[in-house]
C-alpha cells in the first residue's frame, strides 16, 4: 500500500501514537517527557557504537544495539513524564487547555520523528546489509531525513563521530613551500552536482576489531565502486548507499593495502560512471565530494597546492615509501576517505586519503598515476577477494 514497508507501518503506528500521547496530556508533561525522551535518545544515538565495540557476538550484536537504545528512552521519558506531571499540578492552564494539549501533540510528534531520524542514521552507519536496505527503503525515514535540518543532521555526524573515534589517516607533512588558502568557491554547478550522483557512501562492520566504519566511494565502471582500503579494511560485507535513498550490499573485489585503494562490486548498482581526468597541476581549482564524519553528503573547494613526494606508509603504519601525491587546501575530514577529487568539469583527477598533522586545512589525495591503473581494470574484477586486517581505532 504506497509502498510502505512494514517498518513503515511500525514507524507510522509509533508516531500517532506519540501524538495521541501529546493530545490527551497537555504541553507542561508532553515537554517533561520529550525532554527525558531527548536525554534518552541521545544517550541511545551515542550509546549504538558502544554497545557494537563491546559485543563481540554478532548475532547478538543488533539485538544488544536495539535493547540498550529502547531501554535508555524508555528510562528517559519515564522520568520526564514524571516531573512535567509534578509541574503541571502547580500550573493553573485551565483556560488555555485546548491550546496546551494541540501544541503537546505537535511538539511530542515532531521530537519523535527527530529521534527516529537519529537513531535510524546511528543505526545505518553500523552497516549491516539487510538492516542499512530496510532503513534506506523506508518512506517514513526519507520523508523525515528530508525535513531535517543538514546543519543538524551534520551535526549529529560529528557529534557519533567524536564518539567512535572516526579517523582518516593522517601524515606529518606540510610544513615548507607556499601556504595555500582554503578557497571559498561555490560548488553549487552542473557539472559537480551531476557528478554527485555518482559519490556513494559506504559503511560496514569490521568484527575483528569489534568497530564501524565509514568513507565515500565512487562509480568507475557500471557495478563498480573505487574507495580506499583503509575504508573496507576488514569488512566483509560493506554496504553502498546510493544518493537519494537505497542501499546494495558490496563485495570487495580488490584490495591494495601499500596504496590505499579498493573497488567493491555492487550487483544492481545504476549510478553512471564518473569520466576520468588526468593529474591537476598546481594551482588549479577542484573540489573534493563525500560524506564527512559519516554524515550527510558535501560537496567542498579545495585548490592543488602540488604534487609532491612524501614518505606514504601502508594502510597498517608500516613499510613506508615514497609516493606522489596531491596537497591540497581543503577542509578534509574523515569520511572523506575514498571520496573523488573532481576538476571543475566533474572530472576525477584523484581520490581522497589523508590529512596532515601539521596543518588543520591540509588534506592529501592519490594521484591518476595510481588510480588509472585500477579505475581501468575494475570492470573485469568479479570475485571476492580478503578484505585484509582492520585497523583498530
Amino acid at each position: 500500500m504506497f509502498g510502505l514497508t512494514i517498518l513503515d507501518l511500525a514507524l507510522i503506528l509509533t508516531l500517532l501514537s506519540y501524538l495521541i500521547y501529546g493530545l490527551r496530556n497537555g504541553f507542561l508533561v508532553t515537554l517533561g517527557g520529550i525532554a527525558g525522551f531527548a536525554a534518552g535518545a541521545v544517550a541511545a544515538f551515542v550509546s549504538v557504537p558502544i554497545v557494537s565495540d563491546l559485543v563481540d557476538d554478532p548475532g547478538w550484536r543488533l539485538t544488544a544495539i536495539i535493547a540498550t537504545a529502547v531501554l535508555l528512552m524508555m528510562l528517559g521519558h519515564g522520568l520526564g513524564t514524571m516531573i512535567g506531571r509534578r509541574i503541571r499540578s502547580v500550573v493553573k492552564i485551565s483556560p488555555l487547555r485546548l491550546a496546551d494539549r494541540v501544541v503537546g501533540g505537535g511538539v511530542n510528534l515532531a521530537v519523535s520523528g527527530l529521534v527516529m531520524s537519529m537513531l535510524a542514521f546511528s543505526i545505518s552507519a553500523l552497516g549491516v546489509p539487510f538492516v542499512s536496505q530496510q532503513l534506506a527503503d523506508s518512506k517514513v525515514i526519507g520523508f523525515i531525513d528530508g525535513v531535517t535540518p543538514t546543519p543538524l543532521k551534520t551535526s549529529m555526524a560529528q557529534l557519533r563521530s567524536a564518539v567512535i573515534g572516526d579517523g582518516i589517516p593522517t601524515l606529518f607533512e606540510g610544513v615548507g613551500g607556499r601556504a595555500v588558502p582554503v578557497p571559498d568557491a561555490s560548488t553549487d554547478t552542473p557539472p559537480l552536482n551531476k557528478a554527485a550522483a555518482s559519490v556513494l557512501k559506504i559503511a560496514g562492520t569490521a568484527y575483528q576489531c569489534g568497530q564501524n566504519q565509514t568513507g565515500t566511494g565512487f562509480v568507475v565502471s557500471p557495478g563498480r565502486v573505487v574507495t580506499n582500503a583503509h575504508v573496507v579494511a576488514g569488512v566483509p560485507e560493506p554496504v553502498v548507499e546510493v544518493p537519494g535513498g537505497g542501499a546494495l550490499p558490496g563485495r570487495v573485489v580488490y584490495f591494495d593495502s601499500r596504496h590505499d585503494l579498493a573497488v567493491l562490486a555492487v550487483d544492481g548498482l545504476r549510478a553512471a560512471p564518473l569520466p576520468l581526468g588526468r593529474d591537476l597541476p598546481a594551482g588549479s581549482p577542484a573540489a573534493f565530494a563525500g560524506y564527512p564524519h559519516g554524515g550527510p553528503f558535501q560537496s567542498k573547494p579545495a585548490t592543488v597546492r602540488d604534487i609532491t613526494t612524501v614518505l606514504v606508509p601502508d594502510i597498517y603504519g608500516n613499510n613506508a615509501a615514497a609516493e606522489d601525491v596531491y596537497r591540497l587546501a581543503g577542509d578534509v575530514q574523515p569520511g572523506n576517505s575514498g571520496g573523488p577529487l573532481l576538476t571543475t568539469g566533474g572530472q576525477v583527477a584523484g581520490v581522497v586519503f589523508a590529512k596532515s598533522t601539521s596543518e588543520p586545512s591540509l588534506g592529501f589525495a592519490i594521484t591518476m598515476n595510481d588510480l588509472g591503473p585500477v579505475a581501468a581494470k575494475a570492470p573485469g574484477l568479479g570475485d571476492a577477494v580478503s578484505p585484509g586486517q582492520c585497523i583498530k581505532k
